[in-house]
């Protein structure tokens, strides 16, 4: 992609992603995932093959990026493994932005996002880590979500939720937390 085609991207991977509501972002929603497939199925394709190559030059590309790879990944892919295979790079480009402090470029609203993959790591380093971003940001739901991520990652080493998706035997006590209407 040209320079001018990654900016035009950006403008529409953010234009899209914020104007949707909260409740939107985070809904089950079979017509959006089919909306999102249909405009940036190939896209994340592209993002992923080249690993996020041409979008690394500022902070909103990045944020775009991230968008792609992080969150249009669990729509494209709900109950599938694929939903989560982009993580690693999110996170790559994730911490590539902190380390630059891009992410003090960005409105508190878009660095939620950029701080996703983060919270979405099956790790205990990047649980503490969403959490210390999120308590910055001040945003007191979010900072309930990367706690209760956190919670969860301590108790069970991983995210039971993923278990099916990713092939991974589910434990008693993952199997009861999950009954109990455990996880997002």
């Amino acid at each position: 992609m040209t320079d001018s085609e990654v900016d035009s991207a950006t403008r529409d991977i953010l234009d899209f992603w914020f104007a949707l509501s909260t409740e939107q972002q985070f809904a089950k929603d079979d017509a959006l995932d089919a909306q999102i497939a249909a405009r940036f199925g190939a896209l994340r394709e592209r993002v992923l093959a080249t690993r996020a190559a041409e979008w690394r030059g500022s902070a909103r590309q990045v944020l775009a990026a991230i968008i792609v790879l992080d969150q249009f990944s669990r729509n494209l892919f709900r109950g599938e493994a694929d939903a989560f295979a982009a993580d690693p790079l999110a996170r790559e480009l994730t911490e590539r932005a902190i380390a630059r402090a891009w992410d003090t470029e960005l409105p508190p609203e878009q660095r939620v996002f950029l701080y996703m993959p983060l919270m979405h790591a099956e790790d205990a380093e990047g649980q503490a880590r969403s959490v210390a971003m999120f308590e910055a940001l001040g945003i007191e739901e979010n900072i309930k979500f990367g706690r209760d991520h956190e919670a969860v990652f301590r108790r069970f080493g991983r995210f039971p939720p993923r278990n099916k998706a990713l092939g991974r035997e589910t434990t008693a006590e993952e199997r009861a937390y999950l009954e109990a209407g455990g996880g997002w």
